[in-house]
């Protein structure tokens, strides 16, 4: 059996601390070696048109050309997947989602020293994203499939739910998204092809970086015409509104006459995914019933396949983003496979759907 090459990373940060420290944690992973180390942006360029590496590990702050640019160029020269490991002030948070919009796959928070509590779980999503980014074609913009196959676009007419001929369907009330790695970028998209006269809330959670939730906030503001706002337990849900869930503990929905943010204490022992979309989606279920809608965009593992299907069998509508759309096709793949979704569609085409289920109810 032919033993499967490594994936070559190529290290951009103007700290030689840094870098020697990240070449550490990467030696130590099976699987991955470092092929090069950049001090600034431009050697950054430079190594990636020189090594072709898998993957590009890009601080953002750097001297010469900041990371923002290396990524802009690296993506208009040789595209190679690029993951943003950057440092957690507030001038790095905006940038980084800069980053993303010329072409970064993903953004994370540097690991820390084996001291700190942290360690253990940001080491491992490190490595974890890593891998998982060497090997996505990168894609600049959202595709249609290239082998004349044409994508899933069921009728998205409001008037009948899925598997009857009679059945009306609710007009939608709230709009239910699970996105992980790739899903600043297709949540642009989604969102910025909505109107500002939309009114189901949307309410998004994102598997990230607690710190980097509000600045991704603030980033879709200004792709989209709605409202975007961080989520608070308690919050009565408005129309027009994005409502993206904070880290630290499981967002859930309630109703108290009307739709209300509610946030779940942590259950420490089982912190696999937090915010959970499964545990979101379920409480849409149980709500919302047949005037939820659950969409799951791209990204890493499950989390969400379950909670969709339970939207599903609760008779409200669910999308998944198609694999030529996605930057990671886990999620949507496994939610594909049991039997949670009604329609596979890109993030354009979710937005059009989800303009005709609310004009036409």
């Amino acid at each position: 059996m032919t033993e499967r090459a490594p994936i070559r990373v190529l290290l951009a940060d103007d700290s030689a601390t840094t870098r020697s420290y990240l070449a550490g944690l990467i030696a130590a992973a099976p699987g991955l070696t470092v092929v090069g180390e950049a001090r600034d942006g431009e050697e950054a360029v430079r190594l990636v048109e020189a090594l072709h590496p898998d993957v590009v590990s890009m601080d953002i702050r750097m001297p010469r050309l900041d990371g923002l640019e290396a990524t802009r160029q690296i993506m208009a020269s040789r595209p190679t997947p690029t993951v943003v490991v950057s440092a957690l002030v507030e001038e790095d948070v905006d940038l980084s989602f800069k980053a993303m919009e010329a072409g970064a796959l993903a953004v994370l928070r540097k690991p820390p020293a084996h001291r700190d509590p942290d360690y253990s779980v940001l080491q491992r999503e490190f490595i974890t994203t890593l891998k998982a980014m060497a090997g996505v074609t990168v894609v600049r913009r959202w595709q249609e499939p290239s082998n004349g196959a044409k994508p899933v676009t069921a009728n998205l007419s409001p008037k009948y739910s899925v598997g009857s001929d009679t059945t009306p369907v609710s007009k939608p009330e709230l709009i239910a998204i699970g996105a992980s790695a790739g899903g600043p970028s297709a949540l642009s998209s989604l969102l910025g092809d909505l109107p500002e006269n939309f009114t189901p809330p949307i309410v998004i959670v994102q598997h990230m970086p607690d710190e980097f939730l509000p600045g991704l906030a603030r980033w879709l503001g200004k792709h989209t015409p709605l409202r975007v706002v961080m989520a608070e337990s308690g919050q009565a849900l408005q129309p027009s509104t994005v409502y993206l869930a904070a880290g630290g503990a499981h967002l859930t929905i309630a109703r108290r006459g009307r739709l209300l943010i509610s946030n779940r204490v942590v259950d420490k022992t089982n912190p696999r995914y937090c915010p959970s979309i499964d545990v979101f989606f379920a409480s849409v279920a149980e709500v919302c019933g047949t005037t939820g809608v659950g969409i799951i965009l791209t990204g890493m593992g499950d989390d969400g396949a379950k909670g969709l299907l339970d939207i599903r069998k609760a008779g409200g509508r669910t999308m998944a983003q198609s694999e030529a759309s996605c930057t990671v096709f886990g999620m949507p793949g496994v939610a594909i496979a049991n039997g949670a979704v009604e329609h596979t569609l890109s993030p354009q085409q979710m937005a059009k759907g989800l303009r005709k289920l609310t004009e036409n109810s």
